[in-house]
Formats: C-alpha cells, structure tokens, sequence
C-alpha cells in the first residue's frame, strides 16, 4: 500500500456518515461514494485525471482538471439552473469567477471548501482557488514554469492545494446536492443528458 492509499483509506473511514442509507461521498483521493452511479461520469473523470496528472508532476494539467470539475457543478446543479437568469452568459456556461460562486453560495452550495485563508467572495479579488485558475487558464504561468521541463516547486504544493479543494467542494456536493441525494442523477448521468 503506498502513502496515497494509506491517507486515502483513513480519509474514507473518517468520512463515513453514521447514516448509510443516504448517497455519501469521501473527500479522499479515491473520492469513493455510495451508491458510484450517483456520480456524472464527465464530474468523475475530471476528479481523477486531475489527481493523475498530480501524481505525474503534469501540475498545469492537474490544475485544470480541479478547476473544471467545480466549474461543471455550478453549470449543471438543478438549484442554480433553475434560477431566472442563470446559464444566460455566453454559450449558457456560467464562468468561474466570485460572482458565480456567491450565487452558488446562496443557493446551498459548499464554496467554503474553495477558500483559502483570507479570501473573501465578496471581494472583487478573485479568490486563490479562480485566480489560480484564470492564470493557467490564460497562459499565465510564468510563475509555476522555469524552463521547458522544470517546474517550480511551489507548483506541486499550488497544484496539491487546488485538488485538494476541488475534492472537498465535489464530495460535500455529492453529500448535500438534491441533484445526488433525490436521486435524479442515475446511471452516472446528469438528467437532462440521459
């Protein structure tokens, strides 16, 4: 067993709701979840190609996949697709950014977990989880690349930190969304994808 699996498995025990018959999910690495089929297979595959390229040192990538994960819950959660106005942007996507967090808050979604110390949606600042995001997004990486194959070192630990939040935010979803929890996500499909 190595290190991941090792925190992996106290992660999941630690994280095991005392009632099991609802949905639940883990924040581990593995992000096990009962019952798996709850989860869209497009929301788990960004989850898992991100901690892939974490583990292969593909910190752009991993960085990503984080993102994209979150960004894909606040376009296709019911509570925030049936808000007047919402998915109304260009391409009826909803961008990443502290505006759609604060709706996202609002309405019962777990941002908390995208927080570093001393962000605040509030703010026009972007918080560290979007900023991140926006400069790999945008080519901004001068900060996280040295030369054509090395890496900063302080990118693994921003890579590390950005999955780890997209981990925490996906899992207290899966616990808490109605999209999960009422059932209408089924067969690993959003429902209006079936």
């Amino acid at each position: 067993m190595d290190e991941h699996e090792s925190a992996d498995r106290r992660e999941i025990v630690k994280d095991v709701p005392k009632d099991r018959s609802k949905p639940w999910m883990s924040s581990g690495r593995s992000m096990y979840r009962e019952p798996a089929e709850r989860l869209p297979f497009d929301l788990f595959s960004y989850a898992r190609e991100g901690g892939y390229c974490l583990d292969e040192k593909h910190y752009l990538a991993s960085i990503t996949m984080a993102s994209a994960a979150v960004e894909l819950i606040l376009n296709r959660d019911r509570r925030l697709r049936a808000l007047p106005n919402y998915g109304q942007g260009r391409h009826a996507w909803e961008n990443l950014n502290n505006t759609t967090l604060r709706t996202a808050r609002d309405n019962g979604l777990p941002t908390d977990a995208l927080l570093s110390a001393g962000d605040d949606l509030e703010s026009k600042t972007p918080i560290a989880f979007v900023e991140l995001r926006n400069k790999v997004a945008h080519g901004e990486i001068g900060h996280l690349v040295n030369t054509l194959s090395d890496y900063d070192p302080h990118a693994a630990e921003l890579a590390a930190e950005q999955d780890r939040k997209m981990r925490a935010f996906v899992s207290e979803w899966f616990n808490t969304a109605p999209d999960v929890q009422e059932g209408h996500i089924r067969g690993n499909r959003w429902p209006d994808l079936r």
